[in-house]
Parts: C-alpha cells; sequence; structure tokens
C-alpha cells in the first residue's frame, strides 16, 4: 500500500507539471499564428488555460522581461520545478520502484 501510495505521490504532480509545460508550449506556438487579440476559440481556450501560471510566474521573473518572452520562461520555470520535484520524491525516498529493474 506505502508503494501505492508513492507511485500517485510521485505521478500526479509530475503529469500535471508536464500537461502545464506543453499547454504553455501549445500557447507559444499559437501566438506566432494568432494576434493577441484574436477571438479563435482555439486561442481564447490556451489564453484561458495559461494565463493563471503566466499571472504567477510574472511575480518570479524580472519585469525586464517582455510579455512576449513571459511564456518562455514560464516553461522553463515549469521545467526547473519538475526536476527539483524529482529530487525531492528521490530524497525522500518515495520513488516509485519499476519492478525487475536493477538499480
Amino acid at each position: 500500500m506505502a508503494q501505492e501510495a508513492g507511485f500517485w505521490l510521485f505521478h500526479i504532480p509530475n503529469i500535471m507539471l508536464a500537461a502545464a509545460i506543453y499547454t504553455l508550449l501549445g500557447r507559444y506556438i499559437l501566438s506566432l499564428m494568432f494576434p493577441a487579440d484574436s477571438d479563435k476559440v482555439v486561442w481564447r481556450v490556451f489564453k484561458q488555460i495559461t494565463d493563471p501560471i503566466l499571472n504567477a510566474v510574472r511575480m518570479v521573473t524580472p519585469a525586464i522581461v517582455p510579455p512576449p518572452l513571459l511564456n518562455l520562461f514560464a516553461i522553463i520555470w515549469l521545467l526547473l520545478l519538475r526536476v527539483a520535484f524529482y529530487f525531492l520524491i528521490r530524497s525522500l525516498g518515495l520513488l516509485p520502484i519499476v519492478p525487475g529493474a536493477s538499480s
């Protein structure tokens, strides 16, 4: 049972961080195709999903970073957070063990 808890404790946040990174990457690619004030549905959905993330990133990113590059900084911050999360889980000994794999 403890192994299952370690499995979900690692994978759920890891998958959520990965989804946020890929969504931000999708917004960046769409920003190359659509203007910032576009009324296309796909653009509005990506903006609604990623705006809270970008607002949080704006707090930790220097103000000199222009708004178009904030998306790339958000991707970098989330990648660093994902790596830090991996090492935290590993240091706590909660990293899931793959059956049959040698360590």
